[in-house]
């Protein structure tokens, strides 16, 4: 073998040493492309795919859902007719699941007033008395129980009021905003729903069964449309309690 086929094996031998080095160096730059399960490329990768997926569709999705039904406002459940007989007066719902309370002739139905924490329960107390249950900011009505003498005309010609024609909302409520309250307000909400207000009471003297109107700024309340002097009886809410109106 001569030197110059000497040179060109040694030179050949050294090329492949070489591509050898460098193949070796890329492999081991790029073997962690599949991350080791609890390293922090893997946390990284599973909680923004779980977060985002769950978050997003569930938030988006019921958010959304409840949103459009109403533009945004909380409709709640749509209130339904609560009827007794004549003298029994609808009192909200009892505790935990204990349903509808009603207050029996002889008795008046009392919203709770503001105390430390929250609200008094509602309850019945005698008929025509004053509502002791809560108290709260002298200053505001809706710190004070609240009186509902009737939920019909018929409540109180049983409860001793035998000249009455009108059952009224008194204290110039107002149409809760969102609400639909006939010509005193509109809303996504379709059924009404009065705030403020200073109680529920009996109205008139002539007797009969006709009924006449409330004072300027009440709210008639029915029970059916019968206890309307004018527009229709319609069921919805003031503040929790499910009554009708006469819109």
């Amino acid at each position: 073998m001569n030197i110059r086929t000497l040179a060109l094996v040694l030179g050949s031998a050294l090329t492949v040493a070489a591509g050898g080095v460098t193949a070796t160096a890329c492999s081991s730059s790029s073997s962690p492309t599949t991350p080791e399960k609890g390293d922090a490329s893997s946390g990284s990768s599973s909680g923004s795919s779980s977060g985002s997926s769950s978050g997003s569709s569930s938030g988006s999705s019921s958010g959304s859902s409840s949103g459009s039904s109403s533009g945004g406002a909380d409709c709640g459940t749509t209130p339904t007719a609560h009827v007794a007989e004549a003298g029994t007066i609808f009192c909200g719902f009892g505790a935990g699941d204990a349903g509808d309370q009603y207050c029996p002739t002889g008795q008046e139905c009392c919203l709770g007033g503001a105390i430390a924490g929250g609200f008094a329960a509602d309850g019945c107390y005698q008929y025509g008395s004053t509502c002791t249950n809560g108290g709260g900011d002298a200053g505001s009505a809706n710190e004070q129980p609240l009186q509902i003498e009737c939920n019909q005309i018929s409540d109180c010609t049983a409860n001793g009021n035998t000249g009455a024609t009108a059952c009224c909302l008194q204290g110039n409520a107002k149409c809760a905003s969102g609400y639909t309250c006939g010509t005193l307000g509109t809303g996504a909400c379709t059924y009404p729903k009065f705030s403020d207000g200073t109680g529920i009471a009996c109205e008139g003297t002539a007797g009969g069964t006709t009924a006449t109107a409330c004072q300027a700024g009440e709210i008639q309340v029915c029970s059916s449309q019968a206890d309307c002097a004018t527009g229709t009886c319609t069921f919805g809410k003031w503040k929790i309690v499910e009554l009708g109106f006469c819109l």
